[in-house]
């Protein structure tokens, strides 16, 4: 029998909740430090330069961040031709598509741009007049 009435709570306090900002402070005062997105693109960078014997080491070793240890056995899978591509679009950058839709190879010109307010229908009649046509794409 528990030494708690029915309807009792047998934890009145409660268990010490857990939230994300409390393992965050935990995890800094055991020393660890938030990675940049530097630091995990260089990471990324090096992985891809290690031969398989170093891979399969950082795998096995338990002291290695998650991550490493992750993207390592990734690596050394099926698909790791898939993970490598996308290690390198997340560190570097996938490669751009150069399209010309509209120029045909020609610098896009600039031209200052003209905002005038009119105020009656006698302004707006008067500035259409000096408004050159601009054709129509049907035509």
């Amino acid at each position: 029998m528990p030494p708690w009435k029915k309807g009792q709570s047998g934890n009145p306090k409660g268990r010490k909740p857990l939230s994300i900002k409390q393992t965050i402070r935990d995890l800094k005062k055991e020393g660890y430090q938030e990675p940049t997105q530097d630091d995990i693109a260089k990471m990324y960078k090096y992985m891809l330069t290690l031969d398989e014997p170093r891979i399969k080491e950082i795998v096995a070793d338990k002291s290695q961040p998650m991550l490493n240890r992750i993207v390592g056995k990734n690596i050394l899978g099926g698909k790791g031709f898939d993970i490598m591509e996308r290690m390198i679009d997340r560190a570097i950058g996938k490669v751009g598509q150069k399209l010309d839709i509209t120029t045909q190879g020609e610098k896009l010109k600039q031209e200052p741009l003209s905002i005038r307010f009119v105020a009656s229908k006698e302004d707006l009649a008067k500035l259409e007049q000096e408004v050159p046509d601009i054709p129509d794409d049907d035509s």
